[in-house]
């Protein structure tokens, strides 16, 4: 018995001294040998910008970007913002055809055609299109003998928040 508790130490001994040095030398080597051959220059990080904060201040000099800008800005061409739309004006002008003439007491009516196929009758002073069109004259072009619509619209600049007009001509359309 004696001697089994002599070797059971002794056999311990022996397995972990042939464990341990054989295997972990190949390690080292490889990691010595990599160490050396693989050493990659790092690039140096890119400069960081310095961020400058704009000030938005009371004065109006610098638009607050999270309210919307004030429309309140008057000038000559602003349309009438706070009267009730005509059924034309939700149709862009470039989608409305211009069909028919009716005389009525001396009085001139235009028809128009809307894309879904609905004829209005308008006189001048009457609205139409999306940018606050309103028609100014309706007569007949005397060089092109073709009956006319001129209609005024406005329009606002997205930046400087200024109305500007610009004319635009509606020939009438013959029947096709």
């Amino acid at each position: 018995m004696r001697l089994k508790s002599q070797i059971l130490p002794f056999a311990l001994i022996v397995f972990l001294a042939a464990c341990g040095r054989s295997q972990n030398d190949d390690l080292t080597q490889f990691m010595n040998d990599a160490n050396q051959t693989l050493l990659a220059p790092v690039e140096a990080l890119p400069e960081v910008l310095v961020f400058a904060p704009k000030v938005y201040n009371a004065d109006g000099l610098l638009h607050d970007p999270f309210y919307p800008r004030k429309t309140a800005i008057q000038n000559a061409n602003q349309p009438d913002l706070n009267r009730p739309k005509e059924p034309l004006e939700a149709y862009p002008l470039e989608s409305l055809k211009f069909v028919g003439v009716l005389s009525k007491k001396n009085s001139m009516f235009a028809t128009i055609q809307t894309p879904d196929s609905h004829i209005y009758q308008i006189k001048t002073g009457a609205h139409l299109g999306e940018k606050f069109g309103v028609v100014t004259a309706l007569g007949e072009n005397p060089n092109t003998l073709k009956y006319e619509l001129k209609v005024k619209e406005t329009i606002q600049d997205p930046v400087t928040a200024e109305w500007s007009e610009q004319m635009t001509t509606l020939e009438l359309q013959e029947h096709q």
